[in-house]
């Protein structure tokens, strides 16, 4: 108990320091949070100090928000330090001061850190380094890819009662050699209906060890997966592919009903309703996640990705941007660089940009020269590393974001938020966001330009 008192006793001298460091910082960014109060109604909890508490919680208390508030609750010395007002602060205060802030607004907090930071002239915008990174479910993976019990016997009467000749003249003509449209839509439904999270996994029950190719009355088959993708590519094309999925569904949920199978909504509309038939999918209690396969740690999981832009002169993090797949389409990675664009202006300009191949498309790179008039140092696009145009001191640049990303997943949990949903954990990314420029900051006012990044000199 002893070492208790002394440690907590120090470690608030240390939370009363690291305060009244930043306290400069703090009042730049107080006018943000300042908007969030309401002209009417109930006025809420002290916004500056939920402000405080939020840096506080992710700096020294790393754990879950009952942990962090009741601690704050427990202890006046805390509580004086951080200005709280007289009313115990709860949970609920605190997830609706995050909803309110939201993701941009925390954004725009790590925006107005890194201005002050060029307006002193610390940091270097001539040369832009930009990555992807994983985002992990806080759910349990093996929950989120239990499937249905497949019943073999009712599979082989759904599929025989299935009608999907009126469907099949909604689509144009295909290529002579092609695989037939009704085994195509046959192998949809089966994704969705069996709930099957991936069309890897799903081509590999039908075609695989399982083989349910016969169950399903398949007339040809194909041999890879991607046969089934550009399907779906084709189908999201269409002008009318609103009305195919509703004939669809439709069809399916008369044969359902028809072998007296319970269904828990009287009309479908969309194909992902189908999901629900046979059971409730667990990683729905996390909205839009999907299986994601990352090369480099060789790992396949569920959830998200994120794109960063980062400062190689310094290290810092620039520009972050939450984004529904790990594996960015050329598409998101566009839009990432126009928001990127609208948020730092003419900030941004004649700069060297720095990436792997993955940003190595002509789309992007005509974005990159568009939007920043930048010259982009990037591999062409599905090269091998052998094939590299690249010399070694470019590569080591592009390498030190590797360096930002490790750092913000080891001091603030970047790619392991602990909160479900799209909003929650976009702000969590921002969060990191912020508090890294905070730490950095802080470092550099207190003399530690060695080592601005070391969290230790803070928490100790």
């Amino acid at each position: 108990m002893y070492q208790n008192v002394l440690w907590d006793s120090y470690s608030l001298e240390r939370i009363r320091l690291f305060f009244q460091k930043i306290a400069p910082l703090l009042k730049l960014i107080y006018p943000i949070v300042d908007k969030l109060n309401k002209r009417r109604g109930r006025p809420a909890t002290n916004r500056r100090f939920q402000l405080r508490f939020v840096i506080w919680w992710k700096f020294f208390a790393p754990g879950p928000q009952k942990t962090a508030v009741n601690r704050l609750n427990k202890s006046p010395e805390l509580q004086q330090i951080l200005e709280a007002p007289v009313d115990p602060y709860t949970r609920s205060s605190l997830r609706r001061f995050l909803k309110d802030a939201g993701e941009e607004g925390f954004r725009r907090m790590g925006f107005l850190l890194g201005l002050k930071l060029l307006k002193k002239g610390i940091i270097d915008t001539s040369k832009v380094v930009l990555d992807s990174f994983p985002v992990y479910s806080y759910l349990n993976m093996k929950k989120c890819l239990k499937i249905p019990k497949f019943n073999k016997k009712l599979a082989k009467q759904f599929y025989q009662e299935l009608n999907l000749n009126h469907i099949i003249s909604k689509f144009p003509k295909q290529r002579a050699n092609s695989a037939p449209l009704v085994d195509k839509l046959k192998v949809w439904i089966h994704q969705y209906l069996w709930d099957i999270p991936s069309n890897q996994r799903n081509h590999y029950y039908i075609f695989g060890r399982t083989n349910r190719k016969e169950v399903l009355g398949l007339e040809k088959g194909w041999k890879a997966a991607k046969t089934y993708q550009d399907f779906l590519a084709v189908l999201k094309a269409l002008p009318n592919t609103s009305e195919i999925e509703y004939a669809t569904v439709t069809e399916v949920a008369r044969v359902l009903r028809q072998l007296g199978v319970a269904l828990k909504s009287a009309q479908y509309q969309r194909i992902e309703a189908l999901r629900f038939v046979f059971h409730t999918p667990h990683r729905l209690k996390d909205p839009t996640i999907t299986l994601n396969y990352c090369a480099p740690k060789d790992q396949h999981f569920m959830g998200r990705g994120g794109l960063l832009a980062i400062l190689p002169s310094l290290g810092i993090p620039l520009f972050l941007q939450l984004t529904a797949k790990y594996k960015q389409s050329e598409e998101s990675i566009r839009t990432f660089l126009k928001s990127m664009s609208q948020q730092y202006g003419g900030l941004l300009r004649e700069i060297e940009v720095y990436a792997d191949s993955e940003f190595g498309t002509e789309g992007i790179k005509d974005a990159l020269k568009r939007l920043f008039k930048a010259t982009p140092y990037i591999d062409v696009y599905a090269r091998s590393a052998t094939r590299s145009t690249l010399t070694i001191e470019q590569k080591n640049i592009r390498k030190t974001v590797e360096r930002v990303i490790a750092r913000l997943e080891n001091n603030f949990s970047l790619e392991h938020p602990s909160v479900l949903g799209d909003d929650s954990v976009a702000i969590h990314t921002q969060l990191c966001f912020l508090c890294d420029l905070l730490l950095v900051s802080h470092n550099l006012l207190t003399g530690n330009h060695t080592h601005p990044y070391s969290l230790s000199y803070v928490r100790g």
